[in-house]
């Protein structure tokens, strides 16, 4: 039976990640439009987890078919919070089990825009940086931990306080920060400067990086 094609009714076959992938064109895009691209698959990765209500549980991540998820620690290089490995499945993704909660569930997020975009060749319309493209990973996180509807209704109803919203979304503040003035709803703008949650680069080896861990250093292993 062939897979049912994103947002159609019917059986599925296809992997979660491939459906994500599929939001994908294979013509180049724009910033812009890769932004756009990001928030449609964060709304479907929660629709399809059926979760209405914050906090993301990291299960949206961890339960997925064709990802593997390591929590290391240590992790193969010093500073490094989190790093993914794409595949046609899906992919691996090892991150820092001694992260703060917050800031482990972004990083997770981060690293799983990585593996879908991984499965890609598709590259922007303008020469960006690699910050820029980490930037993306990380609006992808907070658009799946922090759904735009979800926050403009609490800040609609009077949940103004960034530390409670937090709290609430269980995000780091600065996070939280950056989503609200993204969505416009809070003119200060965040520091220029943006918290790095991980130091993958696609398509480039990294021996290093991309070192597979022995089963003796897992802490705790998902397969799909």
């Amino acid at each position: 039976m062939r897979a049912a094609r994103v947002g159609t009714t019917g059986p599925r076959t296809t992997r979660p990640v491939q459906r994500l992938r599929a939001l994908t064109p294979p013509w180049s895009v724009s910033r812009r439009e890769a932004h756009w691209i990001a928030e449609q698959q964060a709304k479907l990765l929660i629709a399809e987890a059926g979760i209405t209500v914050p906090p993301v549980p990291e299960t949206v991540v961890t339960n997925l078919d064709g990802v593997s998820v390591y929590p290391l620690a240590p992790m193969p290089v010093k500073g490094l919070m989190g790093v993914s490995k794409p595949s046609s499945r899906g992919g691996d993704i090892l991150i820092d089990s001694t992260l703060p909660s917050a800031e482990r569930r972004v990083t997770l997020l981060h690293e799983l825009k990585h593996l879908i975009d991984g499965g890609h060749t598709t590259r922007p319309r303008q020469a960006g940086s690699q910050d820029s493209h980490e930037g993306l990973c990380t609006d992808f996180a907070l658009s799946v931990l922090i759904p735009a509807s979800w926050l403009r209704a609490d800040w609609q109803a009077g949940h103004r306080s960034i530390s409670a919203l937090a709290e609430r979304y269980q995000v780091p503040a600065e996070a939280m920060r950056h989503r609200l003035h993204t969505l416009g709803l809070h003119r200060r703008a965040p520091p220029a400067r943006r918290h790095i949650y991980c130091q993958w680069q696609p398509h480039i080896k990294n021996n290093a990086k991309e070192r597979r861990p022995h089963n003796d250093t897992h802490s705790h292993q998902t397969h799909r």
